[in-house]
Formats: C-alpha cells, sequence, structure tokens
C-alpha cells in the first residue's frame, strides 16, 4: 500500500485550505437580519363592509377598506424611518368624507368600522403597533336619535 503517496504534503496543505475555506464561508459574523427601522401605515378592518347587514350585494358599490388603503399609499407611497402620521390621517379623513357623501341619502344602509395603524417594521417584522385613527361607517342609518 502507498500511504507515502497519500500523505502528500502538497495534498495535505490543499485539503486543509478547502476546510478553512469551507469554515470562513458558512461561519456568520453577527445578527444576519436587516437593522432598518421603517414606519409604516395600513387598515385593520374590525367589522367588515355590509350592504343592509349583508355582503351580498357589496360588490356593486365601492369597497371602502380599500379606498382607504389607497389613500394610505398615495399620501404615504414608501415606508421610510420618519413616518407622516399628519399626511396619512389627513389623507384618510379626506377619503372617509368623500366616501360617506358619495352614498349618502340613498336607500341602503352601508356599514363598516376600520382602524388605521401606524407600525414600525424592523427587517420586514412588525415590532411596535399603534392605532392612530378610528373611521365608523353607518351610512343611510335607520336608526332613530332622540
Amino acid at each position: 500500500m502507498k500511504v507515502k503517496h497519500l500523505l502528500n504534503p502538497w495534498r495535505l496543505m490543499l485539503l486543509s485550505l478547502f476546510f478553512i475555506g469551507a469554515a470562513v464561508a458558512f461561519t456568520s459574523c453577527g445578527d444576519d437580519e436587516p437593522t432598518n427601522e421603517v414606519i409604516d401605515y395600513y387598515v385593520n378592518v374590525e367589522e367588515e363592509f355590509l350592504v343592509d347587514g349583508s355582503t351580498l350585494h357589496t360588490d356593486r358599490y365601492y369597497n371602502p377598506v380599500k379606498r382607504m388603503q389607497d389613500a394610505i399609499r398615495k399620501a404615504y407611497p414608501t415606508p421610510n424611518a420618519v413616518g407622516d402620521d399628519d399626511a396619512v390621517i389627513a389623507a384618510c379623513d379626506k377619503e372617509h368624507g368623500e366616501y360617506v357623501s358619495l352614498y349618502d341619502g340613498g336607500s341602503e344602509h352601508m356599514t363598516c368600522l376600520m382602524h388605521v395603524v401606524r407600525v414600525l417594521k424592523k427587517g420586514g417584522i412588525v415590532k411596535q403597533s399603534e392605532t392612530l385613527m378610528t373611521y365608523v361607517y353607518d351610512i343611510n342609518s335607520t336608526e332613530i336619535v332622540e
């Protein structure tokens, strides 16, 4: 058996370099998660959009949740580290008013309840959330207030 041939110094050095290279390549040097924190906003729906207490005919009307999400994205298109609560709330207030005036006076009773939430994300994971505003849609209510 030729043991001397297998233990050639060049082969040992090449083999050891291979193992050292693999160890360096697969060793982590710390936290692999991105450290950037961003502020984002979203709509949390507490009560879904209903027309006369049902979801059967909601497709005939603009969806207030979708419109509110669009208003947020228009006012705050890209999440960043600063956020812009004032712009988001102003856009949502305007959208809520426009939506109510669009259907106010009709015969259908439309309801929905949603919250605009501010979140702090780190590496795409929500670390903290805070409800900024609550929007109640109760359009053409049949309830008599005394």
